[in-house]
């Protein structure tokens, strides 16, 4: 196990849950990483799992620079999770990364290449996740396409035949990957694939763990007291990652997330906060994208009047 902190950089912090295989495919991705393993560590946040975690992450503690923390079941608790990871870290920059992503080679590299010096505490970082909202028809044939042994090439297979791109590129591409200057970037930034300077999370008093018990919403309403600090929020479109599929309750999912918004606005109560509440349960947490339009389009009539 490399033990020297001296030349870390990054820190990539992984909760996970019972998912020990897919957990699995996530760290030997990051095994196949473009940059010098004294460079990074991995930080696993084991959320109370009953199988075997523990004995995956010390199978690579030989291959890279890795840290377990195991923490009591009390349920569904990513905020509490990568809490633990920000304040065991021990690089200027925490990289949130969700078990079950493949990642491609330069994935680490990409994170990276966006900070220096002097931007470190006015940046973070979104990459790009295909394969979470597929239609039910792609599923097979994503998983036909997946070699967890080369995940550069499954992502590249992905991309090139078009199936479940990033529900956000779209509207990534239509504002040529500049988001910051949006009224509301922060309903793009999802913890899976995102990195914030260590800095500037304690700064913002990291997860909000009163989000613990529920799925959804607890990545943008960091999102949202970052952009609040002033954090530029970039696009990096070559950190590319690959959602495993697996089995999610998509009903469930969606009324825990509900229930989350209504804690989120309950915080601030502001146009944007009060939008994205009504978005979400009219449609979904893909579509509250769209909140950016309508805010923009609202300024727009007020500038004209």
């Amino acid at each position: 196990m490399l033990q020297s902190t001296k030349n870390l950089k990054l820190s990539v912090i992984i909760p996970t849950y019972n998912r020990s295989k897919l957990l699995d495919f996530t760290l030997h991705s990051i095994t196949l990483q473009n940059i010098s393993r004294e460079s990074f560590e991995v930080i696993v946040v084991d959320d109370g799992s009953s199988d075997n975690t523990k004995e995956i992450v010390y199978s690579y503690e030989e291959v890279i620079n890795i840290k377990y923390f195991f923490k009591k079941d009390r349920g569904y608790c990513p905020g509490s999770s990568r809490n633990i990871g920000i304040m065991n870290s021990s690089s200027p920059i925490c990289l949130f990364v969700d078990s079950g992503l493949l990642l491609s080679n330069k994935f680490l590299s990409s994170h990276l290449s966006y900070y220096n010096s002097e931007n470190l505490h006015e940046i973070s970082v979104l990459g790009l996740v295909y394969g979470i909202y597929h239609k039910p028809m792609d599923e097979e044939v994503i998983l036909k396409l997946i070699d967890c042994m080369n995940p550069t090439t499954s992502i590249q297979e992905i991309k090139r035949r078009n199936i479940s791109p990033d529900v956000r590129e779209n509207y990534f591409q239509n504002h040529k990957y500049n988001i910051s200057n949006l009224p509301a970037p922060w309903v793009m930034f999802m913890s899976g694939n995102v990195s914030v300077s260590r800095s500037n999370l304690i700064k913002v008093g990291m997860f909000d763990e009163n989000f613990d018990g529920n799925w959804g919403c607890e990545d943008q309403e960091l999102g949202y007291r970052l952009n609040r600090l002033g954090i530029r929020l970039e696009i990096s479109k070559d950190a590319e990652s690959l959602h495993y599929p697996h089995e999610i309750d998509v009903n469930e999912n969606r009324k825990q997330g509900y229930h989350n918004c209504v804690y989120f606005n309950s915080k601030y109560n502001t146009e944007e906060t009060r939008l994205f509440l009504n978005h979400y349960k009219e449609m979904t947490m893909v579509e509250s994208i769209d909140i950016n339009k309508i805010l923009l389009e609202k300024k727009k009539v007020t500038s004209r009047a």
